[in-house]
């Protein structure tokens, strides 16, 4: 008698046909996501894409107009259930941390545990050791810089142990270097504590940094689903090309399996014959060497960044420069003749949205 596979866990969230609509806007549209235990899932998109919108009815601030909200496999909103949001096991986090001015740091983190038992506060006492804010537990709020109040208001929504814990561009308010060292440590205590994360942004650079996975939004649906990596390696429209990084863009046409361009014949052997498309390409498509290997091309200009430089290239028969991006300074500088050639596994080609 063969024995039955086992049953897989419920996803911590599971979001089914969801729609939404404030007026004539539709916020949106039939919306599918489903998120694993322990995993952090951004939702990433221009601003008033349905992301935000999308958290708040998961939440339960919003009331879906259909579609369905699972937790755990527990239904919480749609065919008919509407479970509050005090009584959906989920944390919250928003980009103005909204933190009790009147109460102390410990008083804020311990706000949300009134009635459960003393080992609970001492958990969240624990957590904002692991944080380094142990010495600041009876300071205000006010007195704390961004990036200390950032991490109270994330030691106070998972003190709850929260099922799902939903933050709002929680690191928009800090400055560059303040945001990249409190991702960084925010990451590492979601690992350690095991917490399943949907973190909002409109930042492709944060989200590649912190998502096990990201679902990129447009205008109210979700047009890939994919990890970081794959996200960026393998995407599968232009739009989605063009949000996660700058490239050049040169328009060509498939046929025979292969697309034209000014710099030499690349693959495209899963697009239809005579299919319109882009040639995309990102600093790293380009290889740059001395005159005479390969495609002629001069340096227009160079931008150093530190730990590498980038150069901005005129190509005959392109209309537009291309850059490429060098290790260090690199040898070459604004005048001088180089050679480009393609490096094909960072080449794109995608089918051109905007074509006729």
């Amino acid at each position: 008698m063969t024995e039955p596979a086992p049953s897989r866990p419920a996803p911590a969230l599971a979001v089914e046909d969801l729609a939404c609509r404030f007026g004539r806007v539709q916020a949106l549209d039939r919306v599918s996501l489903t998120v694993r235990p322990g995993e952090v899932m951004a939702l990433l998109g221009d601003s008033g894409c349905g992301k935000s919108t999308l958290l708040r009815v998961v939440a339960g601030l919003e009331a879906p107009d259909a579609g369905t909200v699972r937790l755990d496999g527990r239904l919480v909103a749609g065919e008919g259930a509407a479970v509050p949001p005090e009584a959906r096991g989920v944390g919250l986090m928003f980009q103005d941390y909204a933190l009790f001015p009147h109460l102390t740091v410990r008083e804020n983190i311990r706000f949300g545990l009134k009635g459960q038992p003393v080992a609970a506060r001492e958990a969240a006492d624990e957590l904002l050791e692991q944080v380094g804010l142990a010495g600041h537990a009876g300071s205000y709020p006010q007195t704390l810089s961004g990036g200390e109040q950032q991490r109270v208001a994330l030691v106070r929504a998972l003190a709850p142990g929260p099922r799902l814990l939903l933050l709002d561009e929680p690191f928009s308010n800090l400055d560059r270097r303040m945001r990249d060292r409190v991702r960084e440590d925010t990451v590492a205590l979601l690992r350690r504590t095991g917490t399943t994360a949907l973190m909002v942004t409109h930042d492709p650079e944060e989200a590649l940094a912190v998502a096990t996975r990201i679902a990129l939004m447009r205008r109210g649906r979700i047009v890939q689903v994919a990890t970081g990596e794959a996200l960026y390696r393998r995407p599968e429209s232009l739009f989605a090309a063009r949000f996660l990084a700058d490239a050049a863009e040169i328009p060509a046409r498939v046929e025979a399996g292969r697309a034209e361009t000014p710099l030499g014949i690349v693959p495209a052997p899963h697009l239809p014959e005579g299919a319109a498309v882009r040639v995309c390409l990102r600093p790293e498509a380009l290889r740059v060497g001395p005159p005479g290997e390969g495609m002629p091309a001069q340096v227009a200009r160079r931008t150093f960044l530190g730990a590498a430089s980038l150069l901005h290239l005129g190509v005959p028969g392109l209309s537009g420069p291309l850059r490429a991006r060098l290790p260090g300074p690199g040898p070459y500088g604004p005048g001088d003749a180089v050679g480009l050639t393609l490096v094909p596994d960072a080449v794109l080609v995608l089918p051109d949205e905007e074509a006729a």
